[in-house]
């Protein structure tokens, strides 16, 4: 993991966006996307990149979507609101937590969040990195778990086709796909090409694709396995830990991907 540069983030920093993550889990729509506008505009004020630093980066990206989900639910675009709204406050709040957590002590904040929070300040990350990063602790380390927890509040109603829930779950991943296209086409300008127009490492190519791509049905998978185990504390832990070291893995792959120079 890469430390925290503390010439580019000033003292309290950290502590001021754990508190701006709320001292409890949000409770509307709304709510999270005022948090994570704080964030955002906090982080970068207090960074020397700016908009730039890793933080604020992510945190850009993930108030675009949240935005776009706020505005299907108004308009009445799911099946099942209950449930959509439940999963993205829930959602939310890992990333909240994890801001806490770090705040309160790095070292038991998720490996994979350390990732991105470790590395903000670095100006050898692009923001895409960054967005990338966020994007891979969120969806393959959080979003199983977030899924149980929304699933504590409103009971599961089937799956497959039949399935509310699992129908509004796939109309969120056009959300995703649409905000993450632009993203995409920026990886793509990065790694297509290396120094003096020698292409990319195949393995940084792969790696990219891996991680924009994420298969949220994944996550739906893993949510379910645990849920039908019963999703005691201790399997739950298991299922995180498991999940926290193989996003790890992959946001350590992002923070090495070779760079124009």
């Amino acid at each position: 993991m890469g430390e925290i540069t503390y010439e580019s983030v000033p003292k309290g920093s950290t502590q001021r966006l754990a508190e701006l993550a709320g001292d409890s889990p949000p409770t509307t729509i709304p709510e999270v996307i005022r948090r994570l506008t704080e964030i955002r505009d906090y982080a970068a004020s207090t960074s020397l990149l700016g908009e730039n630093d890793g933080i604020a980066a992510f945190s850009k990206l993930y108030h675009i979507i949240t935005r776009r989900v706020g505005e299907m639910v108004e308009s009445g675009e799911f099946k099942s609101s209950p449930f959509l709204v439940r999963l993205d406050i829930e959602f939310a709040e890992r990333y909240f937590q994890a801001l806490r957590r770090y705040a309160a002590d790095i070292h038991t904040a998720p490996g994979v969040w350390r990732a991105l929070f470790d590395n903000r300040s670095d100006p050898k990350v692009p923001p895409v990195n960054f967005a990338v990063l966020g994007v891979n602790a969120h969806i393959n380390y959080d979003l199983a778990h977030a899924l149980i927890a929304t699933w504590r509040h409103v009971e599961p109603d089937g799956e497959g086709p039949d399935s509310e829930q699992f129908h509004d779950y796939r109309v969120i991943n056009e959300v995703f796909e649409m905000e993450m296209d632009g993203l995409r086409e920026e990886l793509d300008s990065i790694f297509s090409n290396g120094p003096d127009g020698a292409p990319w490492d195949v393995g940084a190519n792969w790696l990219a694709d891996l991680v924009v791509t994420f298969t949220r049905d994944l996550a739906w998978d893993e949510a379910k396995r645990v849920w039908k185990a019963g999703a005691s504390p201790e399997v739950c832990k298991a299922s995180e830990r498991r999940l926290d070291s193989m996003a790890t893995f992959l946001a350590e792959g992002v923070l090495r991907l070779p760079l124009p120079v």
